[in-house]
């Protein structure tokens, strides 16, 4: 009996240390670079939306946790406590891709309008309601003819 207790007092203390490895790994994960890093995928809002609509399981796999360049029309911009959001429409109107973009964005997010083409560059996070993409920025090719 008291060789079983300590056996499982060994196997919970083995699967604490593991899990607080695996803790310490995901808190220290270094962030993508997003301005110098090249997007792993490149696709048009329309497309991705496409995408999520016919088969969420599988545009998951393809997109979420992902650097990705997507080109698409402004729907509108709003700034909430120093953070601007873009969202680029879909030619439906039922479902869109909201864009949080990084703070040293906002400058350039002050530029645009509301029915813009755009490239904007950042992390997909998943499908609700809409798309939402994080740590976005734009890309130059969004200022070369302006």
């Amino acid at each position: 009996m008291k060789t079983l207790k300590i056996k499982i007092v060994f196997i919970l203390l083995t699967i604490s240390i593991i899990g607080l490895f695996y803790v310490i790994y995901l808190y220290n994960k270094p962030f993508i670079d997003i301005e110098n890093t090249k997007a792993k995928i490149e696709a048009t809002a329309q497309k991705i939306i496409n995408d999520f609509q016919a088969d969420e399981h599988l545009a998951n796999k393809i997109y979420v946790d992902n650097l990705i360049l997507v080109k698409g029309e402004i729907a509108n911009i709003s700034f909430n406590n120093g953070i601007s959001t873009i969202t680029l429409r879909d030619s439906k109107g039922l479902t869109s891709i909201i864009c949080q973009m990084l703070p040293e964005a906002n400058l350039n997010v002050l530029k645009l309008k509301k029915n813009d083409q755009i490239i904007i560059k950042g992390v997909c996070t998943g499908y609700l309601l809409d798309i939402i993409m994080v740590r976005c920025i734009l890309t130059n090719d969004n200022f070369d003819e302006k």
